[in-house]
């Protein structure tokens, strides 16, 4: 009896172990699987890593070098383009010497606008921006750049005289780097903008004749960032009575003379019950066409004061741009 027992506690022992041990081989096979599949891809990699060339073989560094090459040449094509649009740097002139252009350039241009009824509202004098160097005379490694801006700003205003304009009551120019007031150093990059700031009086005909201008201009950059209008009569035209001319008839001009058609002449017309094409037909036989005053008066004639931020913008040559470029630093010994 005690032998059977002993064997049945035996034989349900080994099959609790058996059984545990089958299930722990089943649930951790998926796992297995798993691994053995990671360890192949892997195995896989590195034997198609083993197979490749670990540095450019001649073919790709020769594609390479030519890439390198069209694209050197293209720059090179680019800056000598930009040559034609842009005068390069006097880089001989001396700081005494521009002191004296900048005098003769204000003389010639307060000439030119006199000669051309452009008035200028100044309080301190106009200098053309360069008011700091009318007893001054500035450090010599700024004057190549402050020569080119004189230049581009008397070409600048010269335009605004010849476009219309009759009054300039302001103009600012901001400090370049280096100047009192500007930045310590200049900002690397491809482009250098000298902001200039002015205000003036005119037509809206003289308003897009001057920004039309300074778009298709070819001796300079300029790109306007700023522009502010507002009309110096922000009220609409007055209405006119009937007596007048006003909107309650039509209204008469001759084109040559710019005669208004009188109260008597419309009232001769409108006689004995004419229509509105037959008054048309009279007026025209007499030389007048029918005009409409009030859109004129809106549209085109009315006076602006206008506000204008130019960059007046260049672009640095090769030399300048890896001059300007940041060094790297240079490496510690032990």
């Amino acid at each position: 009896m005690n032998s059977k027992v002993w064997l049945t506690t035996f034989g349900v022992a080994a099959f609790l172990v058996i059984a545990g041990t089958v299930f722990y081989a089943f649930s951790n096979f998926g796992k297995y699987q798993e691994a053995l599949g990671t360890w192949d891809a892997k195995v896989s990699t590195i034997e198609s890593l083993e197979k490749r060339v670990p540095y450019p073989n001649e073919e790709n560094a020769k594609a390479v070098e030519e890439l390198v090459g069209s694209y050197r040449a293209s720059v090179a094509s680019l800056s000598e383009t930009l040559k034609s649009f842009q005068r390069p740097l006097n880089k001989e002139l001396a700081n005494t010497e521009f002191q004296q252009r900048v005098k003769k350039r204000v003389e010639d241009f307060r000439a030119f606008s006199q000669e051309s009824g452009f008035e200028i509202v100044a309080e301190n004098g106009f200098h053309l921006g360069f008011d700091a160097y009318a007893e001054v005379v500035p450090t010599q490694e700024l004057v190549p750049e402050l020569d080119y801006e004189l230049e581009a700003i008397d070409y600048l205003l010269r335009k605004l005289v010849v476009s219309g304009a009759k009054t300039m009551t302001s103009f600012e120019r901001d400090p370049i780097p280096g100047e009192p007031g500007g930045l310590e150093k200049k900002a690397d990059g491809v482009v250098q903008k000298y902001p200039v700031r002015i205000r003036f009086q005119g037509s809206h005909e003289v308003l897009q004749t001057f920004i039309n201008d300074l778009a298709n201009d070819r001796q300079f950059f300029y790109v306007v960032r700023v522009l502010k209008v507002k009309n110096e009569n922000e009220e609409g035209p007055p209405k006119l009575t009937p007596e007048e001319g006003g909107t309650s008839f039509a209204r008469f001009e001759n084109p040559v003379t710019k005669e208004i058609a009188s109260t008597e002449k419309l009232d001769e017309w409108r006689a004995d019950g004419a229509s509105e094409a037959d008054v048309e037909e009279k007026a025209k036989a007499a030389g007048f066409i029918k005009a409409d005053q009030d859109a004129r008066v809106l549209m085109g004639q009315e006076k602006l004061i206008v506000f204008l931020v130019v960059d007046i913008s260049r672009f640095l040559s090769p030399e300048e741009q890896e001059a300007l470029a940041p060094k790297p630093e240079a490496k510690k010994g032990r």
